[in-house]
């Protein structure tokens, strides 16, 4: 049977019990893993006290745990990548999650190693006596790879088209590439909303009836838009016409960069239009969501593939996105209004009047995105997962 390694980034653990997008869709691989799949599945995660616990609900997979501090890694991964983004040279020293890694690849020989994220030349360090064709490089993001990586991975599995195209382009030497669409618990999110939950959440928020409520969650940070969505629905002068941000600087309530300070002034001189409240646990969004009559994806940067994107279409909730990387690939145009980032403030501002002004198109658009998220169920991206796996195996 072969043995297959998914070596995460060492940053948040699997299950995903402190969030993480990465960390999430893992999560939805361990949770429909099966040996007679035919092969067996090691997960190389950081040490968590409840990840701990949550994997025991499922025996058929090994997880090994490295054991580093998740706030201070953090801190330190972030200099890490700042260090290395500047000068090029990696701090080896402070990759403790690798180098407890790095002995258990030597022990056991794996046929297949997938790297989710983190440092992808760390695991070329420890992986000694891998070939390139067991290495595989799973991009979840948009990225210029280093020379090094594409000489190192034989295998890239991307998110999207786009990611693929972008890294394609780079590669001075062959490499096998698939795209593994993302994916959501559709069901969780697509679980319908009772008309008096969804007022009893517009009323805690402090929305009246009349309030149209634009939506937006993600991280606070430049690349995600939220200061030129502000901008655009403070533009529009009806006092109904509302913002709900969900989403902190990170992963964590301890997160409070410069960038989430000039959000919230912004926020503090417009209380009465924009509300705001900070990190909240993914298993809370569709709450929030219910209060919502649409939802804007802003990026101002080449998104690979925003998992937000999939779950406001399984929520039912009609889009507004930026024509950004591999966005389009995954929304249609009857579930979104596609709007330019050459003048964003204005071209937002103008989607949402159009679509505050035309409920029947709404409704259409909200239907049409809950029918289109179907596609991206958890089950769906594990057949993909697996056939991917099967074919690269195949070929080796």
């Amino acid at each position: 049977m072969d043995n297959i390694g998914i070596i995460m980034g060492g940053v948040m653990p699997v299950p995903a019990v402190c969030g993480g997008a990465i960390e999430t869709l893992m999560t939805s691989i361990v949770k429909k893993y099966a040996a007679e799949d035919g092969f067996r599945l090691t997960i190389f995660s950081v040490y968590h006290k409840e990840a701990v616990q949550a994997a025991k609900r499922y025996p058929d997979v090994r997880f090994v745990w490295t054991h580093t501090n998740t706030f201070w890694n953090l801190s330190r991964h972030a200099v890490f990548l700042a260090v290395r983004g500047l000068t090029g040279k990696t701090i080896r020293g402070w990759q403790r999650h690798y180098n407890e890694i790095a002995p258990v690849l030597q022990k056991e020989k794996f046929d297949l190693l997938l790297v989710e994220g983190g440092d992808e030349q760390a695991v070329l360090d420890i992986a000694k006596g891998y070939t390139r064709d067991q290495l595989v490089f799973h991009a979840h993001i948009h990225f210029i790879p280093k020379e090094a990586v594409v000489k190192g991975f034989g295998h890239m599995i991307g998110v999207s088209e786009f990611v693929v195209r972008e890294y394609q382009k780079v590669c001075k030497m062959p490499v096998d590439t698939h795209v593994l669409k993302n994916s959501i618990d559709v069901e969780r999110f697509g679980k319908p909303v009772p008309s008096e939950t969804r007022r009893s959440i517009r009323e805690k928020l402090g929305l009246q009836e009349e309030d149209f409520v634009v939506f937006f969650v993600g991280r606070m940070i430049p690349v995600k838009g939220v200061l030129e969505l502000m901008q655009a629905v403070l533009a529009i002068r009806d006092p109904h016409c509302k913002l709900l941000c969900v989403g902190s600087a990170n992963f964590g309530k301890w997160a409070f960069s410069p960038y989430e300070k000039k959000v919230q002034k912004l926020f503090a001189h417009n209380r009465d239009r924009i509300l705001f409240t900070g990190y909240v646990n993914n298993a809370q969004i569709p709450l929030y969501a219910a209060a919502a009559d649409v939802q804007c994806v802003p990026s101002l940067w080449e998104e690979a593939a925003g998992l937000v994107v999939l779950e406001a279409m399984a929520e039912g909730l009609p889009l507004i996105v930026t024509r950004s990387g591999g966005i389009p690939e995954y929304v249609g145009g009857d579930a979104a209004l596609f709007v330019e980032r050459d003048g964003i403030v204005n071209n937002l501002q103008q989607a949402i009047l159009y679509l505050k002004e035309h409920p029947a198109l709404r409704k259409q658009m909200a239907q049409a995105a809950q029918t289109q998220s179907r596609q991206y169920d958890e089950s769906a991206y594990y057949r993909n997962f697996v056939r991917i796996i099967r074919s690269i195996l195949n070929e080796n």
